[in-house]
């Protein structure tokens, strides 16, 4: 971010190696697999949905916030959450240079009024961040991730929750986190009760061989007082993924992605993130579904759900 309070444009290289540590936990001896409830939900995650969602984000020529395509593809994730049950789903309108653009949103209430707010961009550009007319696939940045927040949504959309959920899709991340920013302006001039924030970018394609998930949290950045429970919040993500996944552990700092204009208001914020700084189909056309990783990407999702089932408080199923 720049001295006007301005987020360059995307890029998830910028971060360095060294940033990285090694998870040292073991699998927990309460593991939540003991959970009936979440063990149930976890073996409904679908694979097929994800493949089957990934590939038609990735059919659209393309996701660019600025062409033609992008109202479509909001209409298209708009559908598929009403097809879940779902009906408090709208766009958040905004506008940027001249464009007007469109978040996504899927509220669903619970009996207070905390939120926990899952989210993942669903814009995609190629190496020409202002080329919005060449096709651009975009699979795994961040069609992946938008996969991961629908198959939770999904898996949830029959469960009674005690803290309201918001399944929140953003445009213009590529730009310079332009939706997301909007929306942390809105939610904090309405005083929204926003507990926690995961956010999904990039979490399909491992570029390493040990299949490594890197669970991303807040140190220092704009604001200082949700450093620690961000931490706090990570730890738990980072058990939970020894608990109920293969995949191998590594803590890295947030950067580059939605989570950042959350973190500014004073949010607590934590990402996934699959390491794509390594990925060679990174902004490209050859980021194309055949280079997604279905198994990994399950186990994100299966991430995603028990941290979410942990802070709304589940209590029985038949409500959206």
């Amino acid at each position: 971010m720049n001295i006007e309070g301005k987020y360059h444009p995307s890029d998830k290289r910028r971060r360095s190696p060294e940033d990285l540590v090694s998870s040292r936990k073991t699998r927990s001896m309460t593991s939540n697999q003991s959970n009936t409830f979440l063990t149930s939900l976890l073996r409904s995650v679908s694979q097929d949905n994800i493949r089957i969602w990934i590939n038609s984000l990735s059919s659209f020529h393309s996701r660019h916030s600025k062409s033609k395509y992008l109202n479509q593809v909001a209409e298209w994730i708009k559908s598929l959450l009403v097809s879940f049950g779902y009906t408090d789903v709208y766009f958040h309108n905004y506008l940027k240079e001249g464009y007007e653009l469109r978040n996504v949103i899927c509220h669903k209430s619970g009996t207070t009024d905390r939120v926990i707010l899952v989210c993942a961009h669903y814009d995609c550009i190629m190496e020409d961040i202002n080329n919005a007319e060449e096709r651009a696939p975009g699979a795994n940045d961040n069609a992946s991730g938008v996969s991961v927040v629908l198959e939770v949504a999904r898996l949830l959309s029959q469960v009674n929750l005690e803290n309201c959920v918001q399944f929140v899709f953003f445009s213009g991340e590529e730009q310079g986190l332009w939706g997301s920013r909007a929306y942390a302006e809105d939610i904090k001039r309405n005083n929204v009760n926003l507990h926690r924030l995961i956010n999904l970018d990039m979490v399909g394609n491992p570029q390493f061989k040990e299949k490594k998930i890197i669970i991303e949290r807040d140190m220092g950045n704009k604001a200082s007082s949700n450093d620690q429970e961000s931490q706090d919040f990570a730890d738990f993500l980072e058990q939970i993924a020894v608990d109920l996944t293969d995949l191998q552990v590594m803590l890295g700092p947030i950067y580059d992605s939605d989570y950042m204009p959350f973190e500014a208001q004073g949010y607590v914020v934590v990402g996934i993130y699959d390491g794509g700084e390594k990925n060679t189909s990174y902004h490209s056309k050859t980021d194309i579904p055949s280079t997604v990783n279905l198994e990994y990407t399950a186990s994100v999702t299966k991430i995603v759900l028990a941290a979410v089932i942990n802070e709304a408080h589940p209590f029985s199923f038949g409500s959206k």
